[in-house]
């Protein structure tokens, strides 16, 4: 139900992630995240193609904070900004941060959770139901995708869409 994974570059940093389905307190849980409770980026999983998605926006968020180069707070920040095709902090939030719907569906991505504490300590604040990361292929929006990545139709049609994606966030910066 939960993956995890050392990164590459930093093979002292773990990554973890658990996705949950029907969350009811999204803005209780990004209260929690910006009072410092819940130290893990909670991701609008709708938008998410595939977990390497996530993994590429997690390995440049943790180069950056190594380098003490990161354009947001906190690496949790970094990770929600780096996974947008823009340069807008507050559009990234909005768009890939938890929501105050009434019901959605969140991928939370944790950091050098080595005992499966802090994974503990979320999911009792989470209301919602856990479920297999498999399962993010059939929640996420494609059309939503699409239209943020201002993806082509040329371009759905050379690739897959997670590759399209994570080339459009390999490049935000270039240029």
């Amino acid at each position: 139900m939960e993956v995890s994974t050392t990164l590459d570059l930093y093979p002292d940093t773990t990554v973890s992630m658990a996705l949950f389905s029907g969350v009811t307190n999204g803005s209780e849980v990004r209260r929690k995240i910006m009072d410092g409770t819940i130290a893990a980026a909670v991701i609008n999983a709708q938008m998410i193609c595939d977990p390497f998605q996530v993994l590429v926006a997690v390995n440049k968020a943790v180069h950056l904070d190594k380098l003490d180069k990161k354009k947001t707070k906190t690496v949790f920040g970094e990770i929600l900004f780096n996974l947008s095709p823009g340069n807008n902090i507050l559009a990234a939030y909005q768009k890939f941060g938890v929501q105050d719907a009434e019901s959605q569906d969140v991928l939370v991505v944790l950091l050098n959770d080595l005992q499966g504490e802090q994974l503990q300590q979320v999911s009792g604040i989470i209301q919602g139901t856990r479920i297999p990361l498999e399962s993010l292929k059939d929640i996420r929006d494609e059309q939503q995708i699409i239209k943020l990545y201002k993806i082509s139709e040329s371009e759905q049609s050379v690739g897959r869409l997670e590759e399209v994606v994570v080339c459009r966030m390999a490049t935000k910066d270039a240029g």
